[in-house]
């Protein structure tokens, strides 16, 4: 008896691991035809995507209006966008594709700027239409090269997802190889853009302005230059690191000023402080903002940074951030931002971020406006009560700067700033104050 319920025992057993292991092998077999799903949903609407950027930018080689060049880069832009997503959904992580990710991220964005350039009266000239044109050549190349993988998917050559070979979290390649390997080999070189926008291809190689003519120093020399500037004791310095594949390399620090502890870094090249932060508890507040700001701006003519004009703060956990503006002949260069934090409790300076002076302060050649004033008053909206005018320089996407009338008013109950080109006439950019008891920032 005992014999046969140990064999009834072991025969169930036997038939739970059966049904068992048939359920996970058909719950895995529905996972990887749903993720192969997935791969082939994603690659053939990128291929419709592409073939749609391929036939805007045909379009937009004979496109002269304003209009109908906006509407070409709007739609440009949506298609590249979209592209753009389908692309990261696919199992290409080990594979490099920089060309066709920088195509996507450019081609929407350059053909707006050629858009705007018609919008503002200029001509597209003959290397702006050679760009375009490389780009749609890129774009036709890229259209062939999906259009033969399709090809592959729909006769069953291909399949996303069924190889065994797997990569990190669960990734899987194509069955005969990665099919995207080689597709940047075969479709020719990426052009060069330079052009007035956020991706413009030299951005990429922007040096800080501040560390021209200046010579690399050593970690050693850094930590030194950055005791000096927080007037601590360079022993407390631990050096972290250094951060060198960016437009601003530096040496990473850690340390401590009495009760604070303070992350930092200094530019390798020159040994300017690039950044610094405290960290420590602040007690009750006893300082208003404007004790901070002439604090901050104490702190900043200390250490060298002269001609610095306030302009915007918020205020959070007892800290008042205060942002501060380079002033060249009454002129606001905006390009050149440094940020401040001050303690509201006894007043210490715990923190400073002075990335934007050190990539762009320099002395400029500002001319005297083309435009006069009341002229480029009559370029702003009757609608704005204008409380006041002052001359800046306001980056654009591209780095460019553009000297500009800032007329600041209000309109209903909010507080504007209107951007009008001093030269042009152009209305360059719109801002909306929002002030609170906790600060005053832009929008």
């Amino acid at each position: 008896m005992k014999k046969r319920n140990l064999y009834w025992l072991f025969s169930v057993a036997i038939t739970v691991l059966a049904v068992f292991g048939l359920y996970e092998f058909f719950n895995a077999r529905a996972y990887r035809r749903g993720l192969e799903d997935s791969y082939n949903r994603a690659f053939f609407e990128l291929t419709d995507y592409v073939d749609d950027i391929d036939t805007l930018l045909a379009k937009s080689m004979l496109a002269t209006s304003a209009t109908e060049m906006a509407s070409l880069s709007q739609e440009l832009s949506v298609q590249a966008t979209a592209a753009k997503s389908c692309l990261a959904q696919l199992p290409i992580t080990e594979v490099s594709l920089d060309k066709t990710e920088k195509f996507l991220a450019q081609v929407g964005d350059y053909t707006y700027t050629l858009s705007q350039n018609i919008i503002n009266k200029k001509s597209i000239s003959e290397d702006e239409y050679e760009s375009l044109s490389a780009l749609g050549s890129y774009a036709a190349s890229l259209n062939n090269a999906l259009s033969d993988i399709s090809q592959k998917v729909y006769k069953g050559e291909l399949h996303f997802g069924s190889n065994s070979r797997a990569g990190r979290d669960g990734v899987v390649y194509a069955a005969d190889g990665d099919p995207f390997s080689d597709i940047e080999k075969k479709i020719g070189e990426y052009p060069s853009l330079i052009y007035d926008g956020p991706f413009s291809e030299h951005i990429e190689n922007l040096k800080p302005k501040l560390l021209e003519n200046t010579s690399e120093i050593s970690k050693d020399v850094a930590a030194k230059k950055l005791a000096e500037f927080l007037n601590m004791d360079a022993s407390t310095l631990e050096f972290m690191g250094e951060t060198q594949n960016s437009n601003l390399p530096v040496y990473r620090f850690h340390g401590t000023r009495g009760k604070t502890e303070i992350s930092a870094s200094v530019s390798k090249q020159g040994g300017y402080v690039v950044y610094f932060l405290g960290t420590r508890r602040v007690r009750k507040e006893t300082l208003s903002v404007d004790d901070a700001i002439a604090k901050a701006k104490a702190f900043l003519s200390e250490k060298g940074f002269d001609s610095m004009k306030e302009s915007y703060y918020e205020k959070k956990d007892g800290v008042a951030t205060v942002n501060f503006a380079y002033q060249q002949n009454n002129v606001t260069c905006y390009s050149d931002l440094i940020k401040v934090k001050v303690a509201l409790d006894d007043g210490e300076i715990i923190g400073m971020e002075a990335y934007g002076y050190v990539m762009n302060h320099h002395r400029r050649d500002i001319r005297t406006p083309a435009l006069l004033k009341q002229d480029a008053r009559a370029k702003v909206s009757s609608k704005l009560s204008i409380d006041s005018v002052n001359i800046a320089l306001i980056p654009k996407d591209s780095k460019r700067e553009v000297l500009c009338y800032e007329f600041k008013g209000t309109f209903g109950d909010k507080n504007f700033l209107i951007y009008i080109n001093a030269e042009t006439g152009v209305e360059e950019d719109i801002q909306i104050l929002i002030e609170s008891p906790d600060g005053i920032l832009t929008i």
